[in-house]
């Protein structure tokens, strides 16, 4: 079940999700371009690289931040996106602190989008498995959560029948435009249950449900705490998405 869900808690304030089920290989893929440079957040791994500026570790050259991404590292490891590597040694020493208490205490004491370093996102991995993450822009999130329900379906798609297992594996992602009419959803917190997805000749729906407990990666799924509230379908005909919502989520 752990491996068939994604889990999305937006707080707009901050731009922050909170998040179950998507991955640092996610974001990569998502990237309209590739990243150059990685700060990596406490803990300090003193054999890698440190910038002797901020005293954190820094990854930088798109190849070595690709491998990173797709590596197993990745998915313990704290970071976030800067443009230009000069740009590390204009930062503060308030600003330095700030990056300390965001790795170590894994929130953010203002909004962490710096105007120095230029960064898209921070990515935040929890001790439970769940992940917080940060983006300048929620086109960029939407993004990032489409090509993760695309992974999701495929995997989902393996338990099917072999004649629809034919078709299932082509999926177009999730549009921005669909994405966004969940985002007021989100505060509240949405589960999508890929082990529930519904295939067929016509289409594929993958069922939505409001959390109404708090939501705790690591324990059984509460089905008592879950809401249906919607589905997100799959028109095979037209091979476009649409977003089907119940009028009233008890």
């Amino acid at each position: 079940m752990r491996n068939n869900i994604v889990y999305v808690h937006y707080e707009p304030l901050a731009n922050m999700f909170k998040t179950a089920g998507l991955s640092a290989s996610d974001v990569l893929n998502a990237s309209p371009a590739s990243f150059r440079h990685l700060l990596l957040l406490p803990p300090v791994d003193e054999d890698e690289f440190i910038d002797p500026h901020t005293g954190l570790n820094e990854i930088s050259g798109e190849a070595a931040v690709t491998t990173f991404l797709r590596s197993k590292g990745a998915r313990t490891r704290s970071w976030l996106d800067y443009k230009h590597a000069s740009y590390l040694r204009d930062l503060l020493p308030t600003e330095v602190a700030e990056l300390l208490y965001l790795g170590f205490a894994k929130t953010h004491i203002t909004p962490p989008f710096y105007y120095k370093l230029q960064n898209e996102l921070v990515f935040l991995p929890l001790k439970d498995g769940q992940v917080t993450m940060y983006f300048r822009t929620l086109e960029r999130f939407s993004a990032t959560l489409a090509v993760g329900m695309v992974r999701h379906l495929r995997l989902a798609a393996n338990d099917q029948p072999f004649w629809l297992r034919l078709r299932a594996q082509h999926f177009p992602p999730v549009t921005t435009k669909v994405l966004a009419r969940l985002y007021p959803l989100f505060e509240d917190g949405v589960l999508m249950d890929f082990s529930r997805t519904s295939f067929s000749r016509d289409e594929v729906a993958v069922p939505l449900y409001r959390v109404k407990r708090r939501f705790v990666f690591a324990q059984p799924l509460d089905q008592d705490g879950l809401a249906g509230v919607g589905t997100v379908r799959l028109q095979r005909a037209t091979n476009q998405w649409h977003l089907r919502l119940k009028e009233v989520a008890e």
